[in-house]
């Protein structure tokens, strides 16, 4: 009796060392990519790749957590005056920035976030943030400081050089830092998770020079976030490694986030994730009903959970930059008649693009708006709901209408021939071949068959070509397309954010160069006017409302909604992530946990009940 206690009691010591030594080992999550970051400087870009490695790397003032709650984050606290103009954060004392090897390097400061917005605010960094600054966000003396900085166009003289002293950017102390607006602004602590308020030591930045932020390795960067770069092989290994150094370290729950660079990595994903080899894999819609009829693999997929504020819409291109076999000059004649581009709309049938990515409910995925549903609201009402967007929300997402396309044809054609354009014209549709959905070239060749199929091919030519595999955004950024699907993520709280792709000088659609001049008038005139209320938040909706609602009815772009949905195959847990409509928040990792086993459907509804609770009882 005594020795089988003795021998109870020694496997139960055993199993706990064993339960003990387990939760010890590091966790790892691993992923594959395929198109390669430009850069690592998180100062210039904005694009989603790059910006998403610098969410994990870099801390900013305050962030979010699992049910989209505010905390301090690098700001410990902070405050605004009574007008609204002068914002003062007060850093924490333990925030640290550490090399590529993790090792301390220096102590974050006041001056980093000085040093960051100078760097942004001179053209010749070519920051593409910039604007935010002096216009978006509206930074006391930005706009004269940066324009000081730029190199004037041959012939016109030089806008005098400011001092940094005007700008509306000054550390306190060391750990208090100060902005002072030019107007108040009600969205303005939401902007603060985006790249242009991350901070950045002036002392390294100095030192590297034109090197700092290189994609070439992990030394061109220091880190004050909840990960830093500890391996970087240009299309072959990207490393992400907890920070311990870092103030919340306690909360980052995932050691190691590897990803590995394949070209093909959403065709190898799959089956790469069914031998454990990575921990998620993009899913079409074909190989989603295929694994759902297997029970063994739909016990490997569950639910997608909508946290993003991606909004997904086609873009016609006003600045064909495209080769002569293309004929950009007859497409210029054409995408700006609006009889022409009503009848692409029409004949778009958006339900059966979006059966790809959810074969079962594609209606789901869908909004008719640029804005996202959820995004923001007034006073409980939705500003989809709003004004005149409120009865473009109204109608059914099942937009197709071969009637209203053939109608919108017959105006269309002799208008054109009388502009001088050709039949049929050439529709250069564009499509990202490294789109880790895997369903890029599917969704094309649907778009071109169903336009040409209801306008005929008498009329259009639509022409799939697939972007640049290497640096598909430059294809977008350069005007080689003439119809692309785009997207855009918010950037902070208020409708003006989903304005910025249609700015002038954009580098979506180049709307500003279309030829119907009082169209583009009238749209930029309602965007101003929208921009000028300041103090009362339900007109400055409504009249924001008004201006997305005409750049929808001139068909000058296609909503489609959601980029994502159906099933998801990842370890993630997904009721771990951070969540906000806007900024950097859901390309986090911090906070998230890597489940165990796999999620079914049926533990994902459970697990989304128990998070509806913890997340009702938070509040």
């Amino acid at each position: 009796m005594k020795r089988t206690v003795c021998l109870l009691l020694s496997v139960l010591m055993l199993m706990g060392m064993t339960s003990f030594a387990q939760a010890e080992d590091p966790v790892t999550y691993t992923t594959l990519y395929s198109s390669e970051v430009t850069t690592l400087n998180y100062l210039v870009t904005s694009t989603t790749s790059e910006f998403a490695i610098a969410a994990n790397v870099i801390d900013t003032l305050v962030e979010y957590d699992q049910y989209g709650r505010m905390h301090p984050s690098l700001a410990e606290s902070w405050e605004s005056s009574e007008d609204g103009l002068t914002w003062t954060f007060h850093l924490r004392d333990d925030a640290v920035w550490v090399d590529g090897n993790g090792e301390y390097y220096a102590d974050v400061t006041a001056n980093d976030f000085v040093a960051a917005a100078k760097y942004i605010l001179d053209a010749q960094n070519a920051s593409s943030t910039a604007n935010l600054l002096y216009d978006t966000c509206g930074i006391a003396g930005a706009k004269a400081y940066y324009m000081g900085t730029t190199t004037p166009e041959e012939g016109e003289e030089p806008a005098p050089k400011m001092d940094w002293d005007t700008v509306g950017v000054k550390a306190v102390d060391e750990h208090t830092i100060q902005y002072t607006l030019e107007q108040p602004l009600p969205y303005f602590l939401s902007m603060l998770t985006y790249v242009n308020f991350m901070p950045v030591n002036e002392q390294f930045l100095t030192e590297k020079g034109d090197q700092f932020g290189l994609a070439t390795g992990n030394d061109t960067l220091l880190y004050c976030g909840a990960y830093y770069i500890s391996e970087f092989k240009p299309q072959e290994t990207r490393v992400l490694t907890k920070n311990e150094k870092n103030w919340d370290a306690a909360n980052v729950h995932i050691d190691q986030i590897i990803d590995k660079y394949n070209k093909e990595a959403s065709t190898v994903s799959p089956e790469l994730f069914l031998r454990g080899e990575v921990d998620s894999a993009s899913l079409s819609a074909e190989l989603i009903a295929d694994w759902l009829s297997d029970p063994e693999k739909a016990a490997m997929i569950h639910p997608s959970r909508l946290t993003s504020y991606y909004s997904y819409f086609y873009t016609f291109n006003f600045d064909p930059q495209f080769d002569a076999a293309y004929e950009p000059d007859n497409w210029r004649i054409a995408v700006n008649n609006e009889n022409f581009r009503q009848s692409i709309v029409s004949a778009f049938n958006r339900v059966k693009a979006k059966t790809l990515i959810d074969a079962e409910n594609p209606e789901n995925l869908l909004y008719n708006t640029i804005t996202p549903p959820a995004f923001v609201d007034y006073n409980g009402t939705d500003y989809i709901n709003m004004g005149d967007l409120a009865a473009i929300t109204a109608k059914s997402v099942d937009t197709f209408d071969k009637e209203a396309a053939l109608a919108y044809k017959e105006a269309a054609m002799p208008e054109l021939t009388a502009a001088g354009a050709s039949f049929p014209v050439k529709v250069l549709l564009l499509y990202n071949p490294t789109s880790s959905d895997n369903n890029s070239a599917e969704e094309a060749q649907i778009v071109e068959q169903q336009l040409e199929d209801v306008l005929g091919t008498d009329y259009i030519d639509v022409v799939i070509e697939a972007g640049p595999s290497t640096s598909y955004l430059s294809a977008r950024r350069t005007g080689m397309y003439g119809m692309m699907n785009c997207n855009w993520g918010p950037d902070y709280a208020d409708p003006l954010t989903y304005t910025e792709p249609f700015a002038v000088d954009n580098n979506y659609c180049y709307v500003d160069k279309a030829t119907d001049t009082e169209m583009i008038s009238e749209y930029y005139a309602l965007v101003d006017a929208a921009k000028s209320i300041t103090d009362d938040l339900e007109a400055r909706y409504l009249a924001f409302a008004k201006a997305e609602a005409y750049l929808i009815d001139h068909a000058c772009v296609i909503p489609f909604g959601y980029g994502s949905g159906g099933y998801t195959a990842s370890l993630l847990d997904p009721f771990s992530s951070p969540i906000a409509p806007y900024g950097l928040t859901t390309e986090r990792y911090k906070g998230q946990y890597k489940l165990d086993t796999y999620m079914d459907t049926d533990a994902y509804y459970d697990a989304l009940d128990a998070y509806e609770e913890a997340r009702n009882a938070a509040e």
